[in-house]
């Protein structure tokens, strides 16, 4: 009989610096070295909630490509950029400028600023279509959009950036079936059948964002690039630069470093996983401040179910001493709750234009 999985042995330390995980066991056919991996991210997913991985299985080269399209699309012209501006579109995807997006109010009083005009970072919001998608076909259609988050981005033309778009559908193909992988190793953690998560991935709840962070404007000030806040779809796939920024906060207070290692991904739980798992699986606080002078770019992708499952809580996550944190909710009303207190909301058509 397997146990639940808040009975398994657990230490109390707190986490000083967050774990390399070698991933390749996720397309092996060995059950045993799947059910390895599972041990191992079962422990980062509940001790940090956050983790390295290493060999995943996208490729540097696309890695670099995917950056050097960030790179050129946040060197455009304000003028270009803004015709992709958010507002002009009611699912949240397109262009936000320097300050626009507002930041979780959740510092803990240290010698940090939080700008009253937003994020000090300018970012590029793509969600999920039918092309990002390597289990789809091009006669498959958009399931029913209840919240009215998929599809509908806002790409540059191909006169404007050259292979921009075919090399983003190519990036987020590979995060895509990345992901998927991860949720079934999520789901072997847990004590669940492989499969568990599956019938929810059909179409699952994605978002890409391109970010640009600007060196610190004045000097001597510390601004937030992003403020202190979780992630809410189930977990985030970030690709960094060489500029490090990203801080995550361990239960003592203290902000850890996430350094840039070449090569190799961060992957954090966000609030839908954590609350699937009673709060067993960590959606831990971070951060990023960049202060090294230079400009960083990062790649987050953040996955989550289709928009139009129910997240609850799972059974064997539930004791007298741990009752259930949440009622059931769907996937896709969380999401659109939380892009709204941040993003900029539609303004119509024409709203962005100089």
């Amino acid at each position: 009989m397997s146990k639940s999985p808040q009975s398994r042995n657990e230490s109390s330390d707190d986490f000083e610096q967050v774990p390399v995980i070698d991933v390749s066991a996720l397309s092996s056919r060995d059950p045993h070295r799947r059910q390895d991996l599972a041990a191992q991210i079962y422990y980062a997913c509940t001790k940090v909630g956050f983790f390295y991985i290493s060999n995943h299985g996208i490729s540097q080269e696309l890695l670099d490509s995917v950056h050097n399209a960030a790179r050129r699309f946040f060197a455009l012209p304000s003028e270009q950029k803004m015709e992709y501006y958010v507002g002009k579109s009611q699912k949240y995807r397109g262009f936000m400028p320097i300050y626009t997006e507002q930041m979780a109010d959740m510092e803990i009083g240290d010698d940090t600023k939080n700008s009253s005009t937003g994020a000090l970072l300018e970012s590029f919001d793509i969600g999920y279509e039918i092309p990002l998608d390597p289990e789809r076909t091009a006669n498959d259609t958009l399931p029913p959009d209840t919240y009215s988050l998929y599809g509908e981005n806002q790409w540059p033309i191909e006169e404007v950036l050259s292979g921009f778009r075919d090399i983003y559908t190519r990036y987020c193909a590979e995060a895509l079936r990345l992901s998927r992988s991860l949720m079934r190793c999520f789901a072997l953690a847990l004590n669940l059948e492989e499969d568990y998560f599956d019938s929810m991935m059909k179409y699952p709840g994605v978002t890409s964002r391109m970010l640009h962070y600007p060196p610190q404007p004045v000097q001597g000030e510390i601004m937030l690039g992003l403020g202190a806040h979780m992630d809410y779809e189930c977990f985030t796939i970030l690709s960094q630069d060489n500029v490090p920024a990203l801080q995550v906060q361990n239960m003592r207070g203290e902000w850890v470093l996430v350094p840039p290692i070449p090569g190799i991904l961060v992957v954090n739980i966000g609030d839908c996983l954590s609350i699937w798992t009673n709060k067993i699986f960590r959606s831990t606080i971070h951060r990023v401040i960049n202060l090294t002078g230079e400009e960083r770019y990062s790649i987050p992708f953040f996955f989550g179910v289709d928009y139009d499952a129910t997240v609850s809580v799972l059974p064997n996550c539930i004791s007298e001493e741990r009752p259930m944190c949440e009622n059931p909710f769907k996937a896709g009303q969380f999401v659109r709750a939380q892009l709204a207190k941040s993003y900029v909301a539609y303004q119509g058509e024409g709203s962005g234009d100089s």
